[in-house]
C-alpha cells in the first residue's frame, strides 16, 4: 500500500472513531453522586438511567449534567450490588435514548471504545476485546453469562459509562470494580435483565432457601437401593434457622438429589433451579435421609445481599 493510500486509510479510520464518540455522547451524562470526579451513566430506557453501583454513592435525589450540557435532577429508584448497576429516573428533563449494539457481535479482537463523561465533556479511550468470559458467578451468586475483557483504559469516572462500537452503537456498561480492577464490560442483554427488576422493584430478586451444600458422592449401594440414575449429590453443611428450608424440615446431613426433576450436582445446580423460580411459588426437593428417598416442599423468598447460603 502506498503512503498516500495509507494516510487515507488511517484519516478515515480516525473520523470514524472520532464520529462514533460523538455519537455515544449524545446518550452520556454526568452524575454529581460523589466527591471530587462525577461518574458516568447512560441514559438506557426513557428517562431512565444506568450506571455502575459504586460510583453513585447517595441515594434519593442527585444532580445529573445532560449531554446538552444542561442540569437537571435525577432520582435512584435501585441499585444491585451483586452486578454493580444503579438505575436512576430523570425527575423532569428528557434526553435521547441510547441505540445498542448487538454484543454477540463482538469477538476477540474488536476494535471498541470505552466513552464516559466525568465532568461536562466526554473523553474516551481506544483498544480491543481482549476476552470474552462465559457463564460466571459474582461472590454472591449471581450469574454472569457473559463478560467483556477490554485491552484500553478505563479512567477515573468511565465505569458507568458505555464501550462502543465502531459506529457509536453502545454493547454495554464499563466497569472497573466488577472484576477486581479488571476493565470489564457488563453486556446489554444482561444490563436489561437487571434493569428490569430495579425499575419495577428497586433490587433484584434473590430467591433463597437457607442451605449451604457441597457436592458428595454417594456409594453403590446407595445408589442400586434407591434406582438413582446417578451417583452424585448435596450434602447439607448448614440450615438457616427459620429460613425457609428450615421451616421445611430440612436437616444437617440430608443429601439433595433432584430438585423439581433435575438433578442435583452442584451447587451451582441449586443455585439455577432457584433463579428460575417465580414470586411465591414452590420448589419440591427430593432428599436422600437415612438412606430413604424423601420429597420436601420448600417454598423459597428473597435474599439479602451478603447471605452466602442457597
Amino acid at each position: 500500500m502506498s503512503p498516500t493510500k495509507t494516510k487515507s486509510a488511517l484519516a478515515e479510520l480516525s473520523s470514524q472513531l472520532s464520529a462514533a464518540v460523538e455519537n455515544a455522547a449524545q446518550f452520556i451524562v454526568a452524575i454529581h453522586a460523589r466527591r471530587r470526579i462525577p461518574s458516568s451513566g447512560i441514559v438506557w430506557r426513557d428517562g431512565v438511567i444506568v450506571s455502575a453501583s459504586h460510583t453513585v454513592r447517595r441515594d434519593g435525589e442527585v444532580s445529573v449534567t445532560l449531554p446538552n450540557g444542561e442540569s437537571a435532577k435525577a432520582t435512584v429508584v435501585g441499585r444491585d450490588a451483586t452486578s454493580d448497576l444503579v438505575a436512576l429516573r430523570l425527575n423532569d428533563a428528557k434526553s435521547p435514548v441510547a441505540s445498542m449494539a448487538d454484543a454477540d457481535a463482538s469477538k476477540v479482537g474488536s476494535l471498541v471504545l470505552a466513552v464516559g463523561r466525568p465532568g461536562r465533556s466526554v473523553s474516551a479511550s481506544f483498544g480491543i476485546v481482549s476476552a470474552i468470559g462465559e457463564g460466571w458467578r459474582t461472590a454472591q451468586g449471581t450469574r454472569i453469562d457473559r463478560v467483556l475483557r477490554l485491552d484500553l483504559a478505563v479512567y477515573d469516572g468511565f465505569s458507568g459509562g458505555p464501550l462502543v462500537d465502531a459506529t457509536g452503537a453502545i454493547i454495554g456498561i464499563n466497569n472497573s470494580a466488577l472484576a477486581r480492577g479488571t476493565p470489564t464490560t457488563l453486556p446489554g442483554a444482561a444490563v436489561d435483565r437487571v434493569l428490569d427488576e430495579l425499575v419495577q422493584r428497586g433490587h433484584v430478586r434473590r430467591p433463597f432457601i437457607g442451605v449451604a451444600v457441597q457436592p458428595v458422592t454417594l456409594g453403590p449401594a446407595l445408589v442400586n437401593r434407591n434406582k438413582l440414575s446417578g451417583d452424585a449429590g448435596l450434602v447439607v453443611i448448614s440450615v438457616a434457622d427459620g429460613a425457609p428450608a428450615d421451616s421445611a424440615g430440612v436437616m444437617v446431613g440430608d443429601v439433595l438429589i433432584g430438585v423439581s426433576g433435575q438433578p442435583l450436582t452442584r451447587p451451582t445446580d441449586l443455585l439455577d433451579a432457584l433463579t428460575t423460580v417465580r414470586d411465591g411459588a414452590s420448589l419440591e426437593i427430593t432428599i436422600l435421609r437415612g438412606g430413604v428417598l424423601q420429597k420436601v416442599t420448600v417454598t423459597p423468598v428473597d435474599r439479602e445481599v451478603g447471605d452466602t447460603a442457597e
